[in-house]
């Protein structure tokens, strides 16, 4: 399955909307999209999962990536992950730099 990646500018974060699967294939297309975003000055990047059936190591990593390049004290949420997507996040610990809620309007 392909993966729709759409980013857009908020006046206080940036969000990205994903489609579709995100595994070894589809991966390098997220990568793509984050690394056009300025993501050394962002405070808050929301990425919206509702349409995400599966993530793969090559996805996590994405994360991290953007993560890493975030100031220290800015926020990275997944939005919407499924139960074994959220399962995976929690499991490799990765809720320490990565905060997970259910919709929009659940973050605070």
């Amino acid at each position: 399955m392909d993966l729709s990646v759409l980013s857009e500018s908020h006046t206080n974060y940036w969000l990205v909307t994903l489609k579709g699967d995100i595994d070894t294939k589809t991966a390098p297309s997220l990568l793509d999209a984050l690394t056009k975003i300025d993501l050394s000055i962002l405070s808050e990047l929301r990425i919206d999962m509702a349409a995400v059936g599966f993530l793969s190591s090559a996805g996590l990593r994405a994360f991290v990536f953007a993560k890493q390049k975030m100031p220290f004290e800015s926020r990275l949420i997944l939005i919407g992950t499924n139960a074994e997507i959220a399962d995976v996040i929690n499991k490799t610990g990765l809720t320490q730099a990565i905060t997970l809620v259910a919709d929009h309007e659940s973050i605070q």
